[in-house]
This record gives structure tokens, sequence and C-alpha cells, in this order.
């Protein structure tokens, strides 16, 4: 047994005296992959094949975002070509960084949000106001869009 092995079993033995109900082990590859954009953006994921061979695919940078399951590595480099060819027309915005900087702060909301949810008793007053208030981000950012160009790209070739 390897230490990987031996880690693993550790784990699962601790999480079963926490009383998990089922623990399923998958022979999931785990890949990192990193592109560098002009100005040093990098834009990287990382993704993993199930024991089902489906792909879970995240990006990473410049900000973290679940992407989803695809049923196949085709799917996972089409997403990735599509995605890179967003971020080099988007990295020519003046925009561009305050954009990043933006959903960094919303990623950080969420979490914040999380913790205020698990951890503390929330006055009923306090939750009505802070769903008005994501309500109203959430009208600004569709009346946004509807008054604001939206970007056809055409493919673009991607050195591998």
């Amino acid at each position: 047994m390897n230490v990987t092995a031996a880690n693993g079993n550790m784990i699962e033995t601790r999480l079963r005296l926490l009383g998990a109900t089922k623990i399923e082990k998958v022979s999931g590859v785990l890949y990192f992959v990193k592109f560098e954009l002009d100005n040093h953006l990098e834009v990287s994921y990382a993704y993993n094949v199930n024991a089902k061979d489906k792909y879970f695919l995240q990006r990473i940078k410049p900000y973290p975002i679940p992407e989803g399951l695809f049923s196949d590595e085709e799917q996972v480099v089409e997403f990735i070509r599509r995605d890179i060819e967003k971020f080099k027309n988007a990295q020519r915005s003046t925009n561009f960084m305050n954009f990043v900087e933006l959903v960094r702060i919303m990623n950080g909301v969420s979490r914040d949000m999380e913790s205020l949810f698990l951890n503390y008793n929330v006055d009923k007053v306090d939750l009505e106001r802070l769903i008005s208030e994501f309500t109203e981000v959430q009208k600004t950012i569709k009346e946004s869009k509807e008054h604001s160009t939206h970007v056809v790209l055409t493919n673009v070739e991607i050195q591998e």
C-alpha cells in the first residue's frame, strides 16, 4: 500500500466516524491546464475524469468557477478553446480588470453568504434585506445585458 492509498483509507475511516453514509472510491484522474495570454494573464483549468468517464471542468484563474460535466475530452477541449477565445477578446476591453475584480468580489460574497448561513442565526429582517439587495444586483446585470452589445466571435485557432 502506498502513502496515497494509506491517506485515503485514513480519511475514509474518519469520514465514516463522522457519519458518512456512502463513500465511493472513484478512479478519477486530475489534470491542470494553464494558458498564458497577453499582458501576463493566466487562464487555468482543472478537470478530472471520473469512474463513469465523465469530465468535470472548473476554471481556476483568473477567477474560480465550475464549468460543468462533459461527456468526452473533445467537449472539454472545445469548451476551453472557446473560453480562451472569449478571454483574449475580453482582455482588450478597458474594463477587463474591473470585471475580473468584480467577479472575485462576488465569489467572496458567495463564501461570506455560506459562512453567514452555516455559522449564524440571521435575523429574518436582515435576510430579507439581503434577498432584496441581491435581487437588485441580478436585475442590474439583466439590464446591463439588455443595453450592451453582445460579443460574437469567430473561431480562432489556438496553439496547442
